[in-house]
């Protein structure tokens, strides 16, 4: 087994991947990381559509993630389960941002992610958008209140877009539209995608990484 185990939840907003991290750190006895929305001074002015809170919200984000995930912070629990990956937020920004400032956005991104905590494995949920939608609805959130089809179909391109050339780890793809992640049973199955031996061939690189078998 590799010294440090992250576990990474990725998927579009609605798809699970909050519950899904919050019990499977209960299972596994493990740190759980959440992604700070509700402390976003800057939030709320971006998703009402106020153009000068776009990269500030971006940037709240990216260092939010950075102290969140800092290599040296997640070598301190043995097991980590977190329901975002870090890349999410440049998806975010190329969707919200004007082009210069995804510019000013991607080189501060460049300068921290070298400090940022490689995940083990990644667990990429992927749901029917209407659920998601009727999710969204039914936990009536404000700063999702804007979302729409077209906004979480874009959401989901950018997400195939960037584990069709990923190479960090492996990906375990799971169809959450069959799966209910407040269900012990269903927890259990994306344990049973996830063995935790060391597999020197899983990136073809001689990298130590979880064996995953994907769906």
């Amino acid at each position: 087994m590799t010294k440090r185990r992250l576990i990474s939840i990725a998927g579009i907003v609605g798809v699970g991947k909050t519950t899904l991290a919050e019990n499977l750190a209960s299972e596994l006895t493990a740190e759980l990381i959440r992604e700070e929305y509700d402390k976003n001074p800057f939030l709320m002015d971006q998703v009402r559509g106020k153009s000068e809170a776009a990269l500030p919200s971006e940037l709240f984000f990216l260092f939010s993630r950075l102290r969140q995930l800092r290599r040296d912070r997640i070598d301190t629990f043995p097991v980590v389960v977190c329901d975002y990956v870090f890349q999410k937020n440049r998806l975010f920004a190329q969707m919200n941002l004007a082009a210069h400032e995804y510019a000013t956005y991607r080189c501060l991104e460049h300068s921290v992610e070298p400090y940022i905590a490689i995940p083990q494995v990644v667990v990429y949920l992927i749901g029917d958008i209407e659920m998601c939608l009727a999710r969204i609805a039914h936990r009536g959130r404000p700063v999702e209140e804007s979302f729409s089809a077209k906004f979480l179909q874009q959401l989901h391109e950018g997400y195939e877009n960037l584990f069709r050339d990923w190479r960090q780890c492996p990906v375990v793809r799971i169809n959450a539209t069959r799966y209910d992640y407040r269900r012990p049973q269903d927890v259990l199955h994306v344990l049973s995608q996830i063995d935790d031996r060391d597999d020197p061939d899983v990136m073809g690189n001689g990298v130590n990484a979880f064996r995953v078998t994907r769906q």
